[in-house]
Formats: structure tokens, sequence, C-alpha cells
């Protein structure tokens, strides 16, 4: 009956998985590009760099601006005049006055600072894109992981399902021996405790899939409970070269490339203060319109209109060292740009090395797995037989079991291991965007 509840949950597990959608590497890293929260969040920052550039013309062109005032007074007069007997009182003399002044004013010169402006929020737009790419490149690293760990639990609830299956097989014919008389009951009852304990680490097993799933449908940005098909593929590269990843670690890794920008920005800030030195030339131009009405006084209407233009010239002479400090600081940071700069590489250098040892020797467990699991495949059966014959005993044959289950979860824990390292070795040389 158990073993015939097992098949109908093994044909109904395929059924499902065969109406779901199959999932590939390159569909689960496409997905995740596009729908991935935090590479959203950065693509928005790249926006905003992006938006800044292409507004910082502006800088570049005249200021116009339009200043307009209608003011009102109402005021208590008395006024002596020269030949006049007694003074002239005026109670609520009202007067009123309204200014407009449009006003156009032109910054022509400032020592080049405008363009070293415009070229560091072009450097800042780049940067925010280099941010993108390091958002990405980790993604990508981070998708992949979780896709290959999917893998390996898929398989390794296979192989539980196979341990269990062993064990089905083993209660039935312990059962039958114990039914002709042929061994004790003691050994129906632990064959039947023995598939309890394989039960017990399938549905473990499977709450462990589910965990890894929802980990990998949080990086694709997809609901959290989708379900798919994946190939019980690793897809391991054994062919990976140091000489090659060092190379294009140097060139391609997206953090190289952001701190390389960085300094940019850096050299191009000294730019800016140093055209400081230089003064500040601006173009000016407006137009006046005054015109002004009161009851009181010697005008009682007075309007001017006209135009006004000029040249203006400013040089700051002294401003309490300020530029020089802000100087000094740029060098500074100029040089711990470098040194960063070169500490990241080491530290690139180092990562890449300390991955690539742990690459090679996982290609080696891997091969060394591979055979332990064949020489355990053939010790089992060796095991079955016997305790078929009556020459084995049920512990020997658990224990063939176990050594079975166990060489094949280390296979594929190799095989995993190797495909992680190659992922980082890919993340860390910048392949995954070139």
């Amino acid at each position: 009956m158990k073993k015939l509840a097992i098949l109908i949950i093994y044909l109904s597990t395929s059924l499902v998985l065969q109406a779901q959608e199959q999932l590939s590497i390159e569909d689960a890293i496409a997905a995740g590009l596009e729908n991935n929260l935090s590479i959203r969040i950065s693509r928005k920052n790249t926006e905003i760099g992006a938006n800044n550039y292409d507004r910082s013309i502006g800088a570049l062109l005249p200021v116009v601006s339009v200043s307009a005032g209608k003011n009102f007074t109402n005021t208590n007069v008395e006024q002596q005049f020269v030949g006049d007997a007694e003074p002239r009182v005026i109670n609520g003399a009202k007067s009123n006055t309204l200014d407009i002044s449009p006003r156009l004013n032109w910054t022509v010169f400032n020592g080049l600072g405008m363009f070293a402006t415009r070229d560091r929020l072009k450097e800042q737009e780049l940067l925010g894109e280099d941010d993108l790419r390091v958002v990405i490149e980790n993604n990508i690293a981070s998708i992949s992981n979780a896709y290959y760990r999917v893998v390996l639990e898929n398989e390794r609830l296979r192989v539980f399902q196979d341990a269990l299956q062993l064990s089905q097989d083993r209660v039935d014919l312990a059962k039958t021996r114990y039914d002709l008389g042929k061994s004790s009951k003691l050994d129906y009852l632990q064959a039947q405790v023995d598939y309890n304990t394989d039960k017990s680490n399938l549905i473990a097993q499977q709450e462990l899939i589910y965990n890894v799933k929802v980990d990998l449908n949080r990086l694709l940005g997809s609901e959290l409970e989708t379900e798919y098909t994946i190939e019980p593929d690793f897809a391991m590269d054994t062919t990976l070269v140091l000489s090659p990843l060092l190379a294009s670690s140097y060139i391609n890794n997206p953090g190289i490339i952001r701190a390389q920008r960085a300094r940019n920005i850096t050299f191009i800030q000294q730019k800016e203060i140093r055209a400081e030195r230089f003064p500040t030339i601006d173009l000016n131009m407006g137009y006046g319109y005054n015109d002004r009405n009161s009851d009181a006084g010697f005008l009682i209407s007075n309007t001017s209109r006209g135009f006004n233009y000029g040249v203006t010239a400013s040089v700051n002479i002294f401003n309490g060292f300020d530029r020089k400090r802000r100087e000094q600081n740029n060098r500074i940071q100029m040089e711990s740009d470098e040194l960063a700069i070169a500490d990241l590489k080491q530290q690139l250098e180092a990562d890449i090395r300390k991955t690539y040892v742990n690459y090679e020797n996982s290609i080696v467990l891997k091969n060394l797995e591979e055979l332990n699991f064949a020489v355990t495949q053939e010790n089992y059966d060796i095991a079955l037989e016997r305790y078929k014959l009556g020459n084995g005993n049920a512990i020997e044959l658990r224990e063939a079991q176990l050594n079975l289950v166990q060489a094949e979860i280390r296979k594929l824990t190799s095989q995993y291991a190797v495909k992680v390292a190659e992922i980082e070795l890919n993340r860390l040389a910048g392949y995954n965007l070139e």
C-alpha cells in the first residue's frame, strides 16, 4: 500500500511539473534584469544622473528674470511752499507706484568653470551607470547561484525519493521474509523505522526546496510562489584559466571601472576650484518701467522707461584661504583615489586567485566523488543480493544504502561547488557584462 502511495505521489508531482513553465538560466537572468527591484532602483538613480547632465546646459545660457511691483500709500501731508502764507494741508493724500523691470544676466566667463562643471556632471552620469553595472553584475551572480541551488536541492530531493523507494522495497522484502519465517520480526520493524527516517528526510527536503525557490523568485522579481521546472544540469565550465581571468578583471570588473570614474570626477573638481582664480564676467541688460502718481508734491505724475545694459567683472581676491584649503583637500583626495584603485586591484587579484584554487580543487573533488558514487552503487547492489539470498543482514544493507545516498549527495554537492566557483570567477573577471 505504501509503495502504491509513493507511486501516486511521484506521478502527481510529475504531472504538475509538466504543466509548469520551463525556466532556463538564460530566462532567469533575463527576468531578473527586467524585474529585480534593486536593479530597477539603480536604474532610477541613473536616470537622475542623466537628467542632471542634460539640464546642465542651462548653466551656459543667460538668466532672464522679471520683477514687478505695485505700491500704494495713504498719508496726511502738511506742505509749506515759498510765498504761501499758510501751509497746505492734505489729509488722506494717496500715491501709487508701478515698477516693472525685466532683466537678462549672462555669465560669459568664469575661468571655464561652467564647462568643468558640465564635464563633472557627465562623469557623474557615467558613475551612475557604473553603479548600475555593479548591481547588475552582482544580481546576475546571485540569480545564477540561486538558480543552481534549486537544481541542487531538486536533485537531492530525487536522491531522497530514490532512497525512500529503496527503503520501501526493503520493508516489503523484510515482511515477506518474516511471513515465510526466514527472518525475525526485528528486521521487519527496523526496516519500517528506516523507512520513516527516510520519509522524514524527504519532507524536510521538500520544505528546503520551497524556501530556495522563494529566494529565487525574489531575485527574479516574480510572485514568490511562482512554480516552474528546471533542467537537472549544472552546465559546468571546467576550462577556465587564471591569467585571462586576471587580465579581464582589470579591464571589465565594474568595481574597478567605478573607482577609476570616481578618480576622474576628483580631477575635474580640481578644474572647478582653479577656475575660481579667474574673474567672472557677466553681460547684463534690462528694461525699466516706473510710473508714480501722487496727490501731493511738486509732481502729480512721473513716468520713466528705458533700457540699461553693461558688463560686470568680479574677482575674489581673498576668502580666508578657503580656496587654498579645497585645493589641498582635492589633491589629497586624488592621492586617496589612486590608492583605492591600487587596493581594489590587489584585493580583486587575491579574490580571483583564492577562488580559482577553490575552483580547481572542486573539479578534482567532483571527479573523485563521481568515481566514489559508482563504487557505492556497486557495493549496494552486492549487499542487496546478499540480503535477498540470506547471506547478509539488515544492518549491512542499511549501511550500504546510507553510503549510496551520501555518496550521491556528495557528488551533487561537489558539482554545485564547481558551478558556484565558476560563477564567482565570471563575476570577478567582469565576464557577465562583456
